[in-house]
C-alpha cells in the first residue's frame, strides 16, 4: 500500500513539473508544408447622418428663395418645418456626363454575420478561373440587415455638389444647376440577405 502511494506521489510529481520550451523559428522549406484559413467574422450597427449633415445649416423655412448659400432643406415638399440633411455620394460616370447622386442619405442600420476572407479563383467562371488563379477578397453577406428610420433618394444631375439655383449667383446660388430625382425611399424593417460579394484585383 505505501508503494503504491509512493509511486502515485512521483507521478504527481512528474506531472508538476514545468514544461520548458523555446520558440524557434521556421524554415522556408517548412511553412512552404503549412496550410492556414483566416477571416473576419462581423457584426455592429451604424448611424448614418442620423441628426443631419455637417454642409449645410438648416433654414428657417422651406422655401429655397431665402435660404442662404449655406442652408438646405431636406423637408418633403409642402411641409411646414424644415429638415436637416443627409449624406450625399455623387458619382461621375463619363468625363463629360452628369452625375449620379445618392442623396440625403441617413438612418441606421445594423448587421451581424458579415464576414471578410480571401479566396483563391483557379476554376470555374466559364473557364477564366483557372486562367485568373489568383485571390480574391470575399465578403459574406449578413444573413439580415436591419434598418430604422432609414431613407434615400437617387436621382442624376449636372453638378456632383448641391447648390441653390434659387438664390442670386451673388448670394452663392446657381441658376444652371439641375437634380432631377428618380424615386426615394424610406426604410423601416429587416432585410435577408444570401451570398457573397468577390473583389478581383486588377494590376
Amino acid at each position: 500500500m505505501i508503494s503504491k502511494a509512493k509511486a502515485l506521489a512521483s507521478c504527481l510529481l512528474c506531472l508538476s513539473l514545468p514544461v520548458l520550451a523555446d520558440m524557434q523559428p521556421l524554415d522556408d522549406a517548412t511553412l512552404s508544408e503549412l496550410n492556414g484559413q483566416g477571416g473576419v467574422y462581423l457584426s455592429g450597427e451604424l448611424s448614418i447622418n442620423k441628426d443631419g449633415g455637417v454642409l449645410w445649416s438648416i433654414p428657417l423655412n422651406n422655401n429655397p428663395a431665402t435660404w442662404a448659400a449655406t442652408q438646405r432643406s431636406c423637408a418633403t415638399p409642402g411641409a411646414t418645418a424644415p429638415e436637416h440633411c443627409g449624406l450625399r455620394i455623387a458619382v461621375l460616370t463619363e468625363a463629360e456626363g452628369g452625375w449620379y447622386v445618392l442623396d440625403n442619405l441617413k438612418g441606421v442600420f445594423s448587421f451581424e454575420g458579415l464576414t471578410l476572407r480571401t479566396r483563391t479563383i483557379n476554376s470555374g467562371f466559364n473557364g477564366d478561373g483557372a486562367a485568373f488563379n489568383q485571390d480574391v477578397l470575399e465578403f459574406g453577406l449578413p444573413n439580415e440587415v436591419k434598418f430604422k428610420d432609414g431613407s434615400f433618394a437617387f436621382g442624376v444631375a449636372n453638378q456632383g455638389g448641391w447648390q441653390n439655383k434659387s438664390l442670386s449667383v451673388a448670394n452663392g446660388g446657381n441658376p444652371s444647376y439641375q437634380q432631377t430625382n428618380i424615386f426615394s425611399a424610406k426604410i423601416d424593417g429587416t432585410i435577408r440577405m444570401q451570398g457573397n460579394v468577390l473583389i478581383f484585383p486588377q494590376n
